[in-house]
């Protein structure tokens, strides 16, 4: 019974009879899915089908299908533009954004619960708002705690009416942090702590399944223990804000807990009152985990009740019968509406074409940037190139252009009325601000298009004639909310949903 408080990942598409007697001898409470076990829904469907028959009717499934730069399952499922264009969406009609977030909870939920998934660790509640801050960007809903509060309900809500139990995260709440807790171990000062831990001060009376602690030295919780270690962090979440269902860890290999002993970090989670361990990547290390449970579990009565406490907690998380499914709406047709209704024009004139004349797009080859998301396949603008076919010439540059780019986009556009950049992240780039510049002091007329962050904003150079867009991401349900708006096919809001 220790070994249901570990959530695992496995290392492929299929269980061997390696990972075979790894889960038999573990006997883990949950397995977590990645992009490395997913080569078709019909073939994932497969898999959870074998791991249940293998451990039984105690195991969740997890996966981390949040929409925009997170996805897990690429193909077979509606992606939907992530939460960053419902929160612009909602600035525009707030209504009809919080049918939409429930539609897409729904829909999501349904699909997910089709393959025989049981949660979503899905969706973030981090507030989002200087420039300087790392790692969360479209994942958020914006700065507005009371409608990332509203929006994530919505989407709770749609996922548990289908079927799949959800996950609010990052508890604390990180999104100011200037350093990914993927990479190291970032630290909050007090200042304003309240309003990022407002959306986990809801999530009770939201309904939310699970929290997800994060790897963070929150000052105002605790000055010295990560979060994922702290008892303190986790009785505040407990009992200063009212949250009684499951709180599960961020995965405990992570950069922000890897300069610790891991044995250490093991025990301290546990200790600090977590019900679920995330060990995501390393069979060593999740049969390390699960020594130091039972070793910890074993020491004492008191934490023994502490786990019984915990395995009732996980007990609540059995299978959602689906007594009435809802007919929803195509998945493809909600995307689409989110990703319009939260395309914005961030400043400057309308970025609209004029196709009187054919001008150019400059397309930049997109990298993964954190390791939440899985690898990029190269073809991911595709859909806007092939959009604008008729009325540009694409040219393709690295997402760091070299000093050779730089001239040759210069050259190019100097035949053109109008340039079209395309940037992702260009505000850590200095070479990609260096290509901006020049482009905007050559040119008279620019749009720039922002993919994913509209915090790109701050390195856009002063001009009446540069237009800013966005739809806040890249996938291809962005591509064609922004294909419209070049078009003039929809009229982007001039309303951001962050400060």
């Amino acid at each position: 019974m220790i070994g249901r408080r570990l959530w695992i990942g496995i290392p492929d598409p299929e269980i061997s009879p390696e990972t075979s007697r790894h889960l038999e001898q573990i006997d883990p409470g949950g397995v977590i899915l990645f992009g490395r076990n997913v080569t078709s829904r019909a073939r994932l469907a497969d898999l959870v089908t074998q791991l249940r028959e293998l451990l039984g009717s105690h195991l969740r499934i997890c996966i981390d299908q949040e929409g925009g730069r997170v996805v897990r399952i690429p193909e077979g499922i509606t992606i939907f533009p992530g939460n960053l264009s419902l929160g612009a969406a909602a600035c525009n009609d707030r209504s009809r954004a919080l049918e939409l977030a429930r539609l897409q909870g729904q829909i999501s939920g349904q699909e997910l619960h089709q393959i025989g998934i049981d949660v979503n660790l899905a969706p973030c509640v981090d507030l989002i708002e200087c420039s300087e801050s790392r790692g969360i960007g479209s994942r958020s809903f914006g700065s507005d705690a009371a409608l990332a509060l509203a929006l994530a309900t919505e989407i709770g809500r749609g996922h548990r009416q289908q079927g799949v139990h959800d996950c609010w995260k990052h508890y604390p709440g990180i999104g100011p942090v200037q350093l990914d807790p993927h990479h190291g171990l970032p630290r909050l000062d007090s200042q304003g702590s309240e309003t990022h831990l407002l959306p986990f001060a809801g999530a009770s009376a939201a309904g939310a399944s699970m929290v997800m602690t994060t790897h963070v030295i929150a000052e105002r919780l605790d000055p010295v223990d990560p979060v994922t270690t702290s008892a303190a962090a986790v009785s505040y979440l407990r009992e200063d804000l009212g949250y009684r269902g499951v709180v599960i860890t961020d995965c405990l290999e992570m950069g922000g807990v890897a300069g610790f002993d891991f044995e250490q970090v093991i025990r301290g989670a546990a200790e600090a009152g977590h019900d679920a361990l995330l060990v995501s990547h390393t069979s060593a290390r999740q049969l390390e985990a699960l020594r130091v449970l039972e070793c910890l579990i074993e020491e004492d009565q008191d934490r023994q009740a502490q786990h019984q406490q915990s395995l009732t907690r996980l007990d609540s998380l059995s299978r959602i019968p689906v007594k009435d499914p809802i007919a929803t709406p195509h998945g493809e047709s909600v995307a689409l509406e989110i990703a319009r209704c939260g395309t914005t024009l961030l400043a400057g004139p309308a970025a609209t074409l004029s196709r009187s004349t054919k001008g150019l797009l400059v397309l930049p080859q997109l990298h993964t940037t954190s390791p939440v998301e899985d690898p990029l396949q190269g073809v991911e603008l595709n859909l806007l190139a092939e959009e604008l076919a008729d009325g540009v010439e694409t040219l393709s540059i690295d997402s760091e252009p070299s000093r050779q780019q730089i001239e040759r986009v210069l050259t190019t556009a100097r035949g053109v009325a109008e340039t079209i950049l395309v940037l992702k992240g260009f505000r850590h780039s200095s070479s990609a601000r260096a290509l901006v510049e020049a482009v905007a002091a050559q040119q008279d007329r620019l749009i720039i298009v922002l993919l994913e962050d509209p915090r790109d904003l701050v390195a856009v150079p002063a001009g009446a004639a540069i237009s800013v867009i966005t739809a806040h991401g890249y996938r291809p349900v962005h591509q064609q909310a922004i294909a419209d708006a070049l078009l003039g096919r929809i009229t982007p809001s001039d309303h951001s949903p962050m400060k």
